[in-house]
């Protein structure tokens, strides 16, 4: 049976990404899955991990969550037809939930496949509304693999497709200086992540998107906040922006809006910029934007981290977490760095890249699944789903101190 996985791994590496391939043979995650339930995952031999890599956070409610697997399922049943040009009641029923877990004045949504349309709607519905092209985005930004959410991702990254779309100035995060010298007449969004998570979780100080929204007020800028990564829960709160007690024009959302079960992104703003939306703007999507089944899937996963109170858990839980590691930068000042994080969404830093991918390496031998951040490779993301147990999170910080000794004992520093 191994060697049946084997060959078609090799398929897939001949066929798609034999580079994806070779990474998961030196991680050791080569095996074959084939259960996974709430924040663990087990192989064809019974071997179990707990997952903190989570879809790169797509599973906040965990991985096959039965209420939203019955929600796709019902969905897929009934006879009715689920795409466009027809409007189904999960559709209905799911923007009316948006707007209820958002500021009222964000009372419009626009359904899509994924958070990197919904970044690209965004800037669409920008350029309608103000008729200007010129956005201020930050470096270490990462909103998505479309072109335009690359346009307005780190530049450093993004280069190897330019030239991208549109007029895009980048700034240095957590500087608010430099976001309002940037901005002007000119400009027509600030786009921005409250917490950078592919930049190796950056926590910006409390306060930060509060000037950035005065900033956008004063000036006339659609002020466009990202909760791709830190929606859904991620932070302690439904959205991270709930911190600094701002209200966006636009929210995007994905990732864990599916449930982990289905594709899905979401589009929230204020009513005034729905002046121009018209019926070119939601054909510009994809056909299967707004399915039934992927909006049954989204309208059953706020419902159970609602009922489930998974904020509270990824508050309370994400607080042990982070004690625990802070104690082990104490502990092993020649392996790491630093820590940062909120919630369930957190980032360790190691001394360099190497060290961060033999420190992922020792943890899933010790039946931890972490990875690299994608914008800095010495930080390790640590994303569990919102439904991992306190054990759990004990087991992770363990199986990190655990690494940390062996790294030490063979002289790895």
């Amino acid at each position: 049976m191994e060697n049946e996985f084997r060959s078609k791994l090799t398929i897939y590496a001949n066929h798609t990404n034999a580079r994806y391939v070779s990474l998961l043979d030196s991680l050791g995650l080569s095996d074959e899955f084939v259960r996974a339930e709430g924040a663990t995952v087990y192989t064809r031999n019974g071997r179990g991990f707990i997952d903190c890599i989570a879809g790169y956070g797509n599973l906040n409610v965990g991985h096959n969550h039965p209420r939203i697997v019955a929600s796709v399922v019902n969905e897929l049943n009934s006879p009715r037809p689920f795409n466009w040009p027809f409007i189904s009641e999960s559709q209905i029923q799911l923007v009316e939930k948006l707007a209820k877990i958002v500021p009222s004045e964000l009372s419009c949504s626009f359904i899509v496949n994924s958070g990197s349309e919904a970044v690209d709607s965004a800037l669409k519905l920008v350029r309608l509304a103000t008729g200007k092209s010129k956005v201020v985005s930050f470096h270490g930004a990462w909103h998505g693999f479309t072109m335009g959410a690359l346009s307005v991702s780190d530049p450093g990254m993004c280069r190897t497709f330019g030239p991208l779309s549109g007029e895009v100035v980048h700034v240095p995060f957590g500087d608010v200086s430099s976001a309002d010298a940037a901005t002007d007449s000119e400009t027509g969004a600030l786009i921005v992540e409250p917490i950078q998570g592919e930049s190796g979780v950056i926590v910006p100080s409390m306060g930060y998107l509060r000037e950035l929204e005065r900033i956008c007020r004063s000036k006339d800028i659609v002020f466009i906040v990202d909760e791709i990564k830190t929606g859904v829960g991620k932070t302690g709160r439904m959205f991270a922006f709930e911190y600094d007690e701002v209200v966006p024009d636009i929210i995007v959302a994905g990732k864990s809006l599916g449930g982990g079960v289905m594709p899905i992104g979401a589009l929230i703003a204020k009513r005034r910029l729905w002046g121009r939306f018209g019926l070119s703007f939601p054909m510009s999507s994809s056909s299967a934007a707004g399915n039934a089944p992927a909006c049954a899937a989204a309208l059953a996963t706020l419902e159970v981290v609602e009922t489930e109170q998974l904020c509270r858990n990824a508050s309370q839980l994400g607080d042990d977490l982070m004690a625990g590691l802070r104690k082990l930068v104490e502990e092993y000042p020649a392996l790491f760095r630093r820590v940062s994080g909120r919630g369930l969404l957190v980032g360790l830093q190691a001394l360099n890249a190497n060290l961060a991918f033999k420190m992922v390496q020792g943890c899933i031998q010790r039946g931890v699944l972490f990875m690299t951040s994608f914008l800095d490779r010495s930080r390790i993301i640590i994303e569990p789903p919102l439904c991992i147990a306190k054990r759990q999170i004990d087991k992770v910080i363990e199986a990190l101190r655990s690494t940390a000794e062996d790294a030490m004992h063979q002289g790895q520093v």
